[in-house]
């Protein structure tokens, strides 16, 4: 008998019984373990299937889709451990395995006796990506995805690399934490004294990296005679980390290309993967639009990576932002079920296309499709520290200096890293008191302002040295003086022209600065959702490090890996109708 899911304003029709490692053999021989969560009844159900690197027990998985509810709703929950990690057998390489596995794995699920042989993916960051790698294989049973906070999308544009400065703090850490424990805890049956010794190691750069201190190092590679076994690892080595320069041959990414199935995403204001969800979304919307797949659906909150409560940083953004509440009063793993109800069972959901949180509204938005722009707002830097909707007719300038030793701290933003670093909408006093942060404040706003969608700036500038970066971050001044941040982005100088459009790399050699000469820079401040009340201000910062989320630039030429020779850079903003730097806001009604 084949059981219908419950529809979401229905209450859980069944027991659940919970099945461990139950087996799927790989076409290579390789055998893969799942949890399987499914009604207590016979009968035959649809199946939502993720796939993990992290352990398909962790309890964080429940506060995302909660396998337990979901399949008391009429489903088959599937939570398998990729190959190589946890309770699976092979070796793991990061994104190595995951698209034939994943549709090993899919018509796998498709054909359990309790499975109607529809399936659908789930699951958020490497579990997003198994979603996209899968569908590129396109298994016939695989009828839907749903990624959220994508890590599936350009290497060069957060996954790696960012305007060619290297994700520096959110690469360690994410090598850190999946090259420990997992690989490990396997290497403790096999050779326990090994294993011993590895743990060690993996204790200490544990407790470095809550110290500021351990990111310190120069060059870069030193870091590996401090913890051998993290750096000897598969996963670092698959990361090409510490990454020299970003023209080397990064990974390809199947976030990148457009699927034919139904797509809902999910994202993050202050998620270092937004980008990547949005342009996922953007692809999806483009293959609709031409007829090849459903529109798709999206759902952006003002989360992090990993948090989902709208609490932490500066800001709270009330419970309407909560995972566990939305607008609707659904939770995340409510929006899941009936969101695939009806995909599964090839119906339109009832769901909004889009639903967009807006920050200072503090409440959703949704729309047909993410809302374009009625007009761009461009707010011009002028000397003195004010933004101006006109350039001034007369060039200024204002300058700072760049030192390599006493760079600007992390504090906030689109972030995943470890240790003290949290991300989020943080108060910049710490960083706007600094002599190397140039800040430029507009006018208190008399009317709401709303800016939803890819914010960018354009900076003239020059230095004293060969190579350097410069960091812009849009910022939303309070009634009370607080200054909060909102989204930001970096260009490595030698790299500019491998970015001349915001968001796009385009393989272009490095190019040395020639000393003193004023060059224009394209810098992508990624995506946000604001609305600037009455009595607020809008804020620009301009300097030029932001560590250790992005290496350091030694303003050298050098790469922070290879050397650990510096010199300090003397840096020179240039302004007025000459040379009109400014930022660019997408203003929507």
């Amino acid at each position: 008998m084949t059981h219908l899911p419950s529809k979401a304003t229905e209450p859980v029709k069944h027991d659940v019984l919970i099945e461990n490692d139950v087996e799927a053999t790989m076409r290579d021989g390789v055998v893969l373990r799942s949890t399987v969560y499914r009604p207590n009844i016979s009968g035959s159900f649809p199946v939502l299937l993720t796939r993990t690197p992290y352990g398909r027990d962790l309890s964080v998985n429940s506060g995302y889709l909660n396998p337990t509810t979901v399949a008391a709703g009429g489903f088959v929950v599937i939570m398998q451990d990729v190959r190589g990690r946890f309770g699976s057998d092979g070796e793991f390489v990061p994104s190595e395995n995951e698209g034939p596995d994943g549709y090993d794995t899919v018509q796998w699920a498709a054909e359990l006796p309790y499975s109607t042989g529809a399936v659908g993916m789930w699951g958020r960051s490497y579990f997003a990506e198994t979603q996209w790698r899968a569908a590129q294989e396109k298994p016939p049973a695989l009828r839907g995805i749903a990624p959220g906070i994508s890590a599936g999308g350009n290497a060069r544009s957060g996954g790696l690399v960012r305007g060619g400065a290297v994700e520096f703090g959110a690469r360690l850490g994410w090598g850190h934490l999946s090259a420990g424990p997992a690989e490990i805890a396997k290497l403790s049956r096999t050779d326990p004294a090994r294993a011993e010794r590895e743990w060690a190691s993996w204790a200490r750069i544990d407790r470095a990296m809550s110290e500021d201190a351990y990111f310190d190092a120069l060059p870069l590679r030193d870091l590996a005679a401090d913890a051998p076994a993290f750096f000897a690892s598969p996963i670092v080595e698959s990361l090409g980390f510490p990454i020299d320069h970003p023209s080397r041959d990064l990974w390809d990414s199947a976030g990148d290309r457009a699927v034919d199935l139904p797509t809902l995403h999910i994202g993050g204001w202050y998620d270092i993967f937004v980008n990547s969800t949005l342009d996922q979304y953007f692809g999806q919307l483009a293959h609709s639009d031409s007829g090849a797949a459903p529109a798709p659906y999206l759902i952006l909150g003002p989360w992090s990576h990993t948090n989902f409560s709208g609490l932490g940083g500066s800001v709270v953004f009330g419970s309407p932002a909560n995972q566990a509440v939305l607008d609707s009063g659904q939770d995340l793993s409510s929006v899941h079920a009936q969101w695939y109800a009806a995909v599964l069972g090839d119906e339109e959901p009832d769901l909004p296309r889009v639903r967009i949180f807006v920050m200072g509204e503090n409440r959703w938005r949704t729309y047909d499709r993410f809302p374009e722009p009625t007009r761009t707002a461009d707010l011009f830097l002028a000397p003195g520290g004010t933004l101006a909707a006109e350039a001034e007719q007369m060039e200024g300038r204002v300058d700072y200096d760049y030192d390599p030793a006493d760079p600007v701290p992390t504090v906030g933003g689109a972030t995943m890293m470890p240790g003290t670093f949290a991300p989020g909408a943080l108060e910049q006093s710490r960083v706007e008191s600094r002599d190397d942060v140039l800040v430029f404040t507009g006018e208190v706003l008399t009317e709401p302002l709303t800016v939803i969608g890819r914010v960018s700036a354009t900076l003239f500038a020059s230095s004293s040295a060969v190579d350097t970066d410069f960091v812009v971050r849009l910022c939303r001044v309070t009634t009370d003086g607080t200054s909060i941040t909102l989204t930001d982005g970096i260009v490595r100088a030698r790299y500019r022209d491998s970015y001349r459009t915001p968001g796009a790399y385009t393989s272009a050699e490095q190019s040395l600065l020639e000393p003193g000469e004023v060059y224009e820079y394209a810098i992508d401040l990624w995506s946000t959702a604001v609305t600037f009340q009455p009595g607020e201000r809008i804020r620009v910062q301009v300097t030029s490090s932001n560590h250790p989320r992005w290496d350091r630039n030694l303003n050298t030429g050098e790469s922070a890996y290879e050397s650990a020779e510096f010199v300090v850079a003397h840096q020179r903003v240039h302004t007025g109708a000459r040379y009109p730097s400014r930022v660019s806001l997408p203003v929507v009604r």
